[in-house]
């Protein structure tokens, strides 16, 4: 499963997604997922959030070393040189903004341990004719992670 999310201006809105009520000559951003298993529209993280996430070294650091390979938080804090308490507070601000996946992965010793894989594939933000656009698109899930994940929930 893939996602996009696409920020746009007051007048569009995305298909099937209810439009606030706007002050006139007031601008909004309305923001939308979808993807491939066809979920209802959610809403999304603002841009203001996407931003502030990204201008943190730590988090960059965290995306740039899960988007290679699964980590969990201790490997994430060795890799990134960055204390556990702070790996944890960063991976729950990146997971709440569906940035970053977390997956269960078998040890040997017969327990597992919660790694983390980068969800972000692609930020963009467009600044033309006046208007101001941003797109961030998101990597497919494995659906047996996806599956394991639900399964869990129950």
């Amino acid at each position: 499963m893939s996602g996009v999310v696409r920020g746009r201006s007051a007048g569009e809105t995305a298909p099937g997604a209810s439009r606030p009520a706007t002050a006139p000559g007031r601008r909004e951003h309305y923001l939308w997922t979808r993807s491939m298993t066809d979920r209802s529209v959610t809403a999304e993280p603002d841009l203001a959030t996407v931003v502030d996430l990204l201008d943190d070294e730590h988090v960059r650091s965290i995306l740039a070393a899960t988007s290679a390979e699964p980590l969990s938080a201790t490997e994430l804090s060795e890799r990134c040189d960055v204390s556990p308490s702070s790996i944890y507070r960063r991976v729950e601000r990146l997971t709440e903004a569906d940035l970053l996946d977390d997956r269960t992965r078998p040890r040997s010793d017969g327990h597992h341990e919660t790694v983390y894989v980068a969800a972000l594939d692609r930020f963009e933000l467009r600044v033309r004719e006046g208007e101001l656009d941003w797109t961030v698109e998101r990597r497919g899930r494995d659906v047996a992670d996806e599956l394991s994940r639900m399964w869990g929930e129950l």
